[in-house]
This record gives structure tokens, sequence and C-alpha cells, in this order.
């Protein structure tokens, strides 16, 4: 597939999406549960449409681009969810996001592969810092984020308009350094 992927752990696939993986990506993004701390809604035929526009040629590790990292299951290839990596600053930094199937959620997935996304951005792409952005009433996300290594730099108040009202989100990172003696 690529230089970097297939990405695999003791349970994972994680790899470029397909085209076939569409019709299950829609349906965890249209999960209540699961759009309720991001961006989205509902996730609309033309937005799974305009996804797919945006990765089907993208590169990884480009800079100023959002990749998607499918999340499969090792033994079936059934997607799970999906890990958002941003490239930034020249490559030198990476945001990171992340989505599960609510049907999938407590079973140690999203920690499993973020930690593998974790150690590619580090080890085989020597970035030096990793951060995500979460609302700050999402406790799953907030635990992931400290059990895979990431430290609360921020409490942002109030500084998002958030599906109708004022939201705080937690800025979280992590250095190279910091995860070399993890």
């Amino acid at each position: 597939m690529s230089d970097y992927f297939p990405l695999l752990t003791s349970r994972l696939c994680l790899r470029p999406f397909q085209e076939t993986d569409l019709p299950r990506f829609s349906a965890y993004r249209n999960q209540a549960e699961v759009a309720r701390y991001q961006s989205w809604s509902t996730f609309a035929p033309e937005d799974v449409a305009r996804f797919w526009q945006g990765q089907k040629d993208l590169a990884f590790n480009q800079n100023d681009s959002w990749f998607q990292i499918a999340v499969t299951g090792q033994n079936d290839g059934l997607l799970l969810g999906d890990i958002a990596v941003h490239f930034f600053d020249q490559g030198r930094q990476a945001e990171l996001g992340f989505t599960l199937d609510s049907a999938q959620q407590n079973r140690g997935y999203a920690c499993e592969a973020l930690k593998a996304v974790v150690e590619l951005l580090f080890d085989r792409l020597d970035k030096h810092r990793l951060s995500a952005v979460i609302d700050s009433r999402n406790q799953a996300a907030r635990k992931l984020l400290e059990k895979t290594g990431f430290r609360c730099e921020a409490h942002y108040r109030e500084n998002i308009h958030f599906k109708g009202a004022w939201s705080d989100e937690y800025g979280y990172a992590l250095l190279q350094s910091e995860w070399r003696e993890i």
C-alpha cells in the first residue's frame, strides 16, 4: 500500500481508506453517540463523497493535510473506526483525532490504534510534537489520551460555539522526548 501501511497491531490493521469502507464509515459517523463531540451531527451522502474525494489520492505525511487512517479488525477486515492525522508545521508536528463505532468502544481498540499511530509518527517519521483538542465533556477521549501518554496543556473556556452552545475544550500534547520515556 505504501511505505507506512498496513500497520499491524495484535488485533488491528491500520491502513488507508478504501471505497468499500464508505458504507460502514457513514453508518458509524451517523450514530448520535459518535457524533456527540464531533463537528458534525449527521454525515450525509454528500459528506461521504466529499470525504472520499479528499482522501482517495492523498499521500500520507503531506504537510497541511488531514489523512484518515482506517482502523480495521485484523482477522475480519471490519472497519471499526478511524484516526485522523493533521500534518503541519512543515512536517514537524501532527494533530490527532479519533472516531470509533459505538459498538466497538470499550474494547481497547482505540488505545491500541492510537499507540500504533503515535509510534509511527515519532519513531518512523520523527515528528517533534503531537497534539489533540477535545471537548472537555468527552471523558472517554480524555482517558484515552492520558492512557497513551498525552498531557493536558490547556483548558480553553467557552472558546467554541458548538452545536448551539458555548463549550470548553482541552488541549493535549505529547513530545517525542516524552514518548521515549514512557
